[in-house]
């Protein structure tokens, strides 16, 4: 970002920061939604009993948690390459905020029907919402020429930001089909931004196409 003035260097971070702030409540909220159920006559097999129950929940905090600190670790990685901004992006990267807001509720959904095949696709639908805004505020920044043209990494996170909702759509038709332990599917995001990130023949990235136009 040394080309940007310093005003513009501060509206970058405010960008950023409130997006971290979003991302941590998310996170936040996602252990809160775990409650132990009430032990009027507590021994340690109720309480055993009580913390295998809460098994699905344990479960969907795990997934939910790895899948937004990934999804974050792609955000940063992104606004790390941004050299401007325009409302465009505001709202763009709004969007995508609002998916990950949403993600509490569906990971508590999920949790408390993992067997129900509405409750997985909310999840996996939710996630693939998600995938598809963060798409959408990278073109969005690649298309207007907002991203550092010397950036080292801008050509793979152009490969790499389709991993998320391929896998999280196909997770959701999986979840629609009845297919059992659908939501495991989401696993295979790294395996799948690895196969799209491999080496290909020469040509123009999406970073030059948005420059040429």
């Amino acid at each position: 970002m040394r080309d940007t003035s310093h005003a513009e260097t501060l509206a970058l971070e405010r960008l950023l920061f409130f997006s971290d702030a979003v991302f941590a409540i998310a996170i936040t909220l996602l252990v809160i939604e775990i409650k132990l159920p009430a032990l009027p006559h507590a021994a340690d097999d109720d309480l055993a009993r009580a913390l295998l129950s809460l098994a699905p929940r344990f479960t969907g905090f795990v997934i939910s948690f790895l899948l937004i600190a990934q999804t974050w670790i792609e955000h940063h990685k992104m606004g790390r390459q941004l050299a401007a901004y325009d409302v465009g992006l505001l709202w763009t990267n709004a969007l995508l905020l609002l998916f990950v807001a949403f993600l509490p509720f569906a990971t508590a959904v999920m949790s408390e029907y993992p067997n129900l095949r509405v409750a997985v696709a909310l999840y996996a639908f939710t996630f693939a919402g998600l995938g598809l805004a963060k798409l959408g505020f990278w073109r969005h920044a690649v298309r207007k020429r907002l991203v550092d043209p010397d950036a080292s990494e801008a050509r793979s996170i152009s490969r790499r930001v389709w991993a998320t909702p391929l896998t999280a759509t196909a997770v959701g038709v999986a979840a629609v089909a009845g297919v059992p332990h659908a939501y495991a599917g989401f696993v295979l995001i790294p395996a799948v931004a690895g196969l799209l990130d491999r080496p290909r023949t020469p040509g123009k990235s999406a970073v030059e196409r948005g420059r040429s136009r």
